[in-house]
């Protein structure tokens, strides 16, 4: 007895010593983001949206940094868009209603919110429903057409192309047709009851400019007129600001649009800023070239590093948001995660507190279901959750009970002689997701499980077929929101051949109780009885583990103290964004 709990000592050390090098790494990464970096071009004779130094006095002119590679347009298309794209639409695009930095509807493109008191929604018996949308008058499209109903319906009917590339959402497959009585008013006719009908944001239904696209679309050529100036540098849209210029460093102009339908915007232009990553992005921030940080760009660490240099010269703030729920992918076609027992036992193996303490700082919160912690309900499902805390007796007694011993290596084995070897995937750039891997790695060892790192470049780890096809374990990440709970868990979004890969359902659950449940909540108007459902849904995600939930993932969001009015977004997806309200910022 002695010496086995010799060698779980001596292990928990190694650990330890891992976990305590891991993050001195990342506190050396961070600090080389801090050292002088090149004279910068910059500061010579033009800023970056090429306006003369000289005329600066006269403008104002804000950078915002992202660091989470680039995107080359603006539209909701796969390969075009990509996670930056509803940064970019909040400063270029608009859509029917908005999330503001609370997580409210409000409406936006629309007069109003479609009410069940007023009559603007109505539910009848059978579960269909018919939204009407009014819409503002004297909106104009960039380029000075009209935005009208028809834009709207236009939009709808494109997204019911499946041979084009785009995330189809509920406002897109629950939508039978859309009619137009005039050019101000849209009446939407629902299939099935959705208590979220009245968010219309740029990810729920994007709206085209119908005089533009329907020509490229009418032909029937499919994606192939994706190459139309359009969908990349000519981008038209309905927001505060147009696009000026694609620079070939992906850099962005934005011009404020006069005829914005909000009031022109009080800064005068914005330079959406693309970096390689979040080391380059830091620099820049911290040389004082950037008034803005957004989601998607900072790393943990980095945004750890520019709030202690900013602290110490009050030059802004980092804000941090528990955002997107990081989790072990396992994928349900390899036999070795068939077995429930065997997928508890991997997460009883790891100490996420641990790994919050040592690798985050006890910044993160540890995740046990598929719930947020700032969103409702999740409050109501916490005493029912299985919590699978850190306990490698436990492990081994579900791995023995499963048909594992440890061979004489220390490597677990079935009857069969197969061992316990698994590959373990992440993107070689990700350095937070590379420490988190290793620290996981070594748990794994301690109780018998190999871990083969399969690390790949970002083009590998991005591609939303080659994460489908995967045999491993990889770390992945995404939305928890309530409104996107049932496009993220339900079956029918489960990645495909048939979808293009573009399901949400990056975990591949697939339970008919899990649907069922999902779809009560998606046609619930009564928040009580959601509320409830969305408690016995985490419940039932916590006994049957379809993924390994790991922590909420800290996002910084950092502000210069001269950008006004400027607010981090309030959770993740691409419903919430940093910039929906840019034509109020202001520059002091």
């Amino acid at each position: 007895m002695r010496s086995r709990i010799h060698e779980e000592t001596r292990n928990r050390l190694s650990r330890r010593r891992f976990l305590g090098a891991s993050a001195a790494g990342l506190t050396a990464l961070a600090a080389q983001a801090c050292l002088p970096s090149p004279p910068s071009q910059l500061g010579t004779a033009n800023l970056p949206d090429g306006t003369n130094l000289e005329a600066r006095s006269a403008l104002k002119s804000v950078n915002i940094g992202t660091g989470n590679g680039v995107f080359n347009g603006l539209a909701d298309i796969q390969g075009i868009g990509g996670a930056n794209q509803p940064e970019g639409c909040g400063v270029g695009h608009a859509a029917l209603s908005i999330l503001n930095h609370d997580a409210q509807p409000i409406p936006m493109l629309a007069t109003q919110l479609p009410s069940l008191s007023d009559g603007t929604w109505v539910v009848r018996p059978d579960g269909t429903m018919d939204v009407t949308w009014r819409l503002r008058r004297g909106v104009r499209w960039h380029d000075g057409a009209p935005f009208t109903a028809r834009d709207v319906r236009f939009s709808w009917e494109l997204a019911q192309d499946d041979s084009l590339p785009i995330n189809r959402r509920p406002s897109h497959t629950n939508v039978s047709s859309v009619d137009v009585p005039d050019d101000y008013t849209a009446v939407m006719h629902w299939k099935i009851p959705n208590p979220y009908a009245h968010i219309a944001t740029t990810s729920d239904l994007y709206v085209y400019p119908e005089h533009i696209v329907r020509p490229l679309w009418e032909p029937g050529q499919g994606d192939r007129m994706l190459s139309h100036p359009f969908f990349h540098g000519g981008f038209v849209g309905l927001g505060p600001y147009r696009v000026e210029r694609w620079n070939e460093d992906d850099s962005i102009v934005f011009r404020a649009f006069d005829d914005y339908f909000l009031g022109r915007p009080r800064i005068d232009s914005i330079v959406f800023r693309q970096f390689g990553g979040s080391q380059p992005l830091l620099t820049h921030l911290l040389a004082g070239e950037l008034q803005m940080a957004n989601a998607y760009g900072l790393t943990f660490e980095d945004g750890q590093t520019a709030q202690r240099q900013w602290e110490s010269t009050s030059e802004g703030r980092v804000y941090w948001t528990p955002t997107s729920l990081q989790r072990l992918a396992l994928p349900p076609d390899n036999p070795i995660f068939q077995d429930p027992r065997l997928r508890r036992a991997l997460l009883h193996a790891i100490d996420r507190e641990e790994i919050s303490r040592t690798l985050f700082g006890g910044a993160v919160i540890v995740g046990h279901s598929l719930l947020h912690p700032n969103e409702p309900g999740f409050a109501d499902a916490e005493p029912l959750v299985l919590k699978h805390a850190f306990d490698p007796r436990e492990a081994l007694a579900l791995f023995q009970s499963a048909g594992w011993q440890r061979g004489s290596d220390g490597v677990l084995t079935n009857n069969a002689g197969d061992r316990f070897e698994i590959p373990f995937r992440v993107a070689v750039n990700n350095q937070e997701h590379l420490h988190v891997q290793g620290a996981i790695a070594s748990y794994w060892q301690d109780v018998g499980v190999r871990a083969t790192l399969d690390n790949v470049g970002r083009a590998v780890s991005s591609d939303a077929q080659e994460q489908a096809r995967y045999f491993g374990v990889s770390i992945l990440g995404g939305s928890t929101t309530n409104a996107a709970l049932f496009r993220r868990w339900h079956s029918t979004f489960i990645p495909s051949a048939a979808n293009r890969y573009l399901g949400d359902n990056t975990a591949r659950w697939n339970n008919p109780r899990a649907d069922r449940l999902l779809e009560q909540i998606e046609t619930t108007f009564d928040e009580r009885e959601a509320s409830q459902l969305r408690a016995q849904l985490a419940r039932l995600f916590t006994e049957e583990l379809p993924c390994l939930p790991l922590h909420y993932q800290a996002e910084p969001v950092a502000i210069h103290r001269s950008l006004l009015n400027a607010r981090p977004r309030p959770n993740s997806s691409g419903q919430n964004n940093t910039t929906w309200d840019c034509y109020q910022w202001d520059l002091g």
